[in-house]
């Protein structure tokens, strides 16, 4: 179907089950976790698809490691369950990269992390 078709077919056939206004991230995040469930939904965009903030992406995929940092560890859990996710579903989108963690003595760390908590 081309642009003309569908959007005939739109205006023929106006009634959608759920219409998501806004192709960002999380639009099409939503977009397709409902086109997979069978629903019938329709998304519109006033650009093209992730061309505001979501353009903007890094394109880094991280396992919140970041965080332990600070002890947050709802945070590096919720991270690295979407990370998962993501190399579940989309393999060939992401991969894993080797990480590097600097120490600098022995000691480095063993004395900033039960402050942190």
């Amino acid at each position: 179907m081309g642009r003309e078709e569908i959007l005939n077919h739109i205006q023929n056939n106006p009634d959608v089950s759920v219409l998501i206004i806004g192709g960002g991230i999380n639009g099409i995040g939503t977009f397709r976790d409902l086109a997979l469930q069978g629903v019938d939904v329709l998304l519109v965009e006033m650009n093209d698809f992730c061309s505001g903030a979501s353009a903007g992406s890094s394109h880094m995929v991280h396992g919140g490691l970041r965080y332990l940092e600070n002890g947050e560890f709802r945070l590096v859990r919720e991270a690295l369950t979407e990370r998962n996710r993501l190399l579940q579903n989309a393999p060939h989108y992401v991969k894993p990269l080797p990480t590097t963690i600097p120490i600098f003595t022995a000691f480095s760390g063993m004395l900033n992390a039960p402050l942190k908590f």
